[in-house]
């Protein structure tokens, strides 16, 4: 590098000759080492510039020079063109009254002008996203639930930026506090104020969320369940209904869903146990982005980034909260002793034992008593005795089989298990957490920690070792890498419809990708449905379930099907499709309340071998239209439809003995050219990661239940059905494909293959 005076005030004559010498000296030189490399005489050619700072009287000179200069030569940067001018006025060419070193000169100007919303933009990846927009000259609205944390974050962001030389920061970087992304309201009041201080919004960046509720599907409440898909699913919707019309209006626009890797990618889906609620949500981010982004074009973007875990706050753990390892391995331990407690439980049911005397003896909650009491069955005598032999010395977990919580889970599982139905002084208790956790005779001491911490410890670094085993580059990001990634991403005016992955890509022990339809069940398989039950629950998808009722009867010899409709008229268009085999075919009604259906279907007909759930309304034909567009209260109708009612019904099915789950997606109807396609493949991709996650829960439960998912809408609208014809033909292929997945699976010791391929599929059809 070569490096010219600052001007001399006198015209710079002896400067330009020196510079026009210099500039033909770098060019031969450049050519001779070119050509000595050509004929091997050197091994790489040797480069050269010049930076001609007397154009510039600035005091900002020298520093913006040396900045550019040191990151010339450390990136080693062949620049073509041999003289480099340092611009007469620093501030106009970059937007900032001062040079700015490191990174921050490498994105000035990328953003200029634009003005963001970001969710949750007080700390984390939100935080340094608007921190680094900022810099590259966007103005920003940051809104978030604390307004404490907002206006700190804020301070830091306009203190860098008044450091660094930019102007009119205060007004660049605003915020607004008591924004809670669950909270619908809220967020309409974030695009108001947006708009009533930058009068646009060129970026909507979907950052904010919620962690979830952190349970097993069959441990998780529905209010739960919701709430996470409110906070990190529907709310995205919301904004983008109020923001898009406002971005096509003005001719361009960008929207940025945060999404997680636990969202899966395309076409493969992750299991993440425990946590399905916040699989789902962030799975329906990046699918709502890969379905409906045709629709927003060619004025808006619509993509997705999608982090793995990230080293930061939430990681760490912040305002005396453990940090995510810890935290999931006092969630590992937690229950791994309330499946333990549950297995014992239901062994002893199977037994015989009734499940009265099975928790009188529970409340008694003492391991030493109960594993030498005869009285006590032998599994939970022989549970009591091996956790007694676990003590620290501190912890009470080898004094205690139970804690409320898990005494108040456990009690959750039997009532929807089923196992209440016949035992009154239980079924007719209040099924509330302090009802169901209140029965214990003695519970551990609170001035005592329940779970041994070297256990913890432990766990959480199995989960962090397990965590970078997992990731391609064997480290976690931070949450500026990520956020620089980011702001690069959203300067790329020529992408929509995808997702960015900035933490080096995701290696799965797993594969559980969508497949088409091959096989069919064999016979053996068939034959122990033989005399039993099967439920199919659902009354949109009339021919694929009388289809599929029908071959459930002729080829399994089931005893009985019963139909749960939503309405009586539901079931009597199911029963006209259904009159050749209508001495076995049985109905119940359930309204909205379909745990109750199924309890009454336990009650008259028994235990189901194989529960069928479909959805029960035809999906919206409108998305994004400028006159009629689908809104955020038919957006959270359609999610409750074709995803938190499959979740009702699982996680009361993978608490049955014997029963093989089975969940389908949404069809679209022939010829229908409509954006319910898009909405269809939407849901198929976010039920999949349900599917998935259920699937390995499913298989540390004493049940065992297999779940699978069954697609009736391809990728592609050219491979839909296009007559009659064709569609009977699809018809027969979902029933083909229920019978595959719906009988009796093979033992392990038969064939391992078959026994663990018909988990968390999503076949196609």
């Amino acid at each position: 590098m070569f490096l010219t005076n600052p001007s001399d005030g006198k015209g710079d004559v002896y400067a330009q000759m020196l510079r026009a010498a210099t500039e033909q000296l770098i060019r031969i030189w450049r050519d001779e080492s070119e050509i000595d490399v050509a004929h091997g005489r050197r091994r790489q050619a040797e480069w050269g510039n010049q930076i001609v700072r007397f154009g510039n009287v600035e005091a900002e000179n020298t520093r913006f020079t040396a900045g550019h200069a040191a990151r010339i030569v450390l990136k080693e940067s062949k620049i073509r063109e041999v003289t480099l001018y340092v611009p007469s006025s620093i501030g106009e060419a970059t937007g900032s009254r001062k040079a700015m070193p490191g990174f921050s000169e490498n994105i000035t100007g990328l953003h200029m002008g634009k003005v963001a919303l970001i969710t949750g933009g007080s700390a984390g990846i939100g935080g340094q996203v608007a921190r680094l927009l900022a810099l590259a000259g966007a103005k920003v609205m940051i809104v978030a639930r604390r307004e404490s944390e907002l206006a700190v974050a804020r301070a830091r962001i306009v203190s860098e930026l008044e450091d660094i030389g930019f102007s009119g920061v205060e007004r660049r970087v605003q915020t607004l506090g008591n924004v809670d992304v669950s909270n619908f309201a809220s967020l309409k009041g974030a695009v108001d104020a947006t708009l009533k201080a930058f009068g646009r919004i060129d970026y909507l960046i979907n950052n904010a969320g919620v962690a979830g509720a952190e349970d097993m599907v069959v441990d998780m409440s529905v209010d739960a369940w919701n709430y996470t898909l409110d906070a990190n699913l529907i709310s995205n919707f919301f904004v983008m209904h109020h923001v898009v019309p406002l971005m096509k209006a003005q001719g361009s626009g960008y929207v940025l869903n945060v999404s997680s890797y636990f969202g899966g990618e395309k076409y493969l889906a992750v299991a993440y146990p425990n946590r399905a609620d916040y699989a789902v949500s962030k799975s329906g981010q990046r699918a709502m982005v890969e379905s409906m982004s045709r629709y927003l074009g060619p004025e808006v973007q619509f993509n997705a980034i999608a982090p793995g875990p990230v080293d930061g706050d939430r990681l760490a753990g912040t305002g005396g909260k453990p940090g995510l390892f810890d935290r999931r391995g006092k969630l590992i331990l937690e229950n791994k002793r309330l499946n333990a407690v549950h297995a014992a439980a239901v062994k002893a049911l199977r037994r015989g034992v009734r499940v009265e005397a099975l928790l009188t003896r529970l409340a008694r909650n003492d391991t030493v008593r109960m594993s030498h009491d005869t009285n006590v069955p032998r599994e939970i005598r022989d549970l009591a005795l091996a956790c007694a032999r676990e003590g620290d010395g501190v912890c009470t977990w080898d004094q205690y089989l139970l804690t409320a919580p898990i005494a108040a889970a456990l009690v959750s599982r039997l009532r929807q298990g089923g196992y209440f139905l016949d035992a009154p002084g239980w079924r007719d208790r209040a099924d509330t957490a302090e009802a169901n956790g209140g029965w214990l005779l003695r519970t551990p001491p609170e001035d005592a920690p329940f779970l041994p911490a070297e256990r913890i410890a432990v766990e959480a670094k199995k989960v962090g070792s397990g965590v970078l085993s997992k990731l391609y580059l064997g480290k976690m990001p931070t949450e500026g890498d990520v956020a620089q990634a980011t702001v690069f991403f959203l300067a790329d005016r020529a992408v929509s419809g995808e997702t960015f992955m900035p933490s080096g890509g995701l290696s799965v022990e797993r594969s559980t990708t969508e497949r088409e339809l091959f096989g069919s069940p064999k016979q053996e398989r068939l034959d122990q449905m033989r005399g039993k039950t099967v439920w199919i629950i659902g009354e949109h998808l009339i021919d694929y379930i009388a289809e599929t009722a029908r071959a459930f009867v002729t080829e399994a010899q089931v005893a009985r099907v019963v139909l749960i409709t939503r309405t009586a008229e539901g079931f009597a268009a199911l029963k006209d499709a259904l009159s050749d085999v209508a001495d076995s075919v049985e109905s119940i009604v359930c309204g909205d309340v379909v745990e109750g259906a199924m309890d009454q279907a336990m009650v008259q007909w028994g235990r189901p071998t194989t529960v069928l759930s479909t959805p029960f309304e035809a999906l919206p034909q409108k998305l994004f239209e400028r006159d009629d567009p689908l809104d955020p209260d038919a957006f959270r109708l359609l999610v409750a439809n074709n995803l938190t009612n499959h979740f009702r019904v699982s996680r009361k099915a993978s608490l049955y003995d014997d029963c093989q789950l089975v969940l389908a997606s949404p069809d679209v109807p022939m010829g229908d050219k409509s954006p319910a396609f898009a909405l269809a493949n939407f849901i198929k991709t976010t039920l999949h990661a349900f599917t998935a996650t259920l699937a390995v829960e499913n298989e540390r439960l004493v049940h065992d239940v297999p779940v699978n998912q069954i697609n009736l809408t391809r990728r592609v609208q050219s491979e839909e059905p296009r007559n009659l014809d064709e569609h009977l033909e699809e018809v027969k292929r979902f029933a083909r494909a229920v019978l595959l997945v719906g009988a009796p699976l093979p033992d392990a010791e038969d064939s391992r293959y078959r026994a663990r391929i018909y988990r968390g599929m999503s076949m196609t059809v």
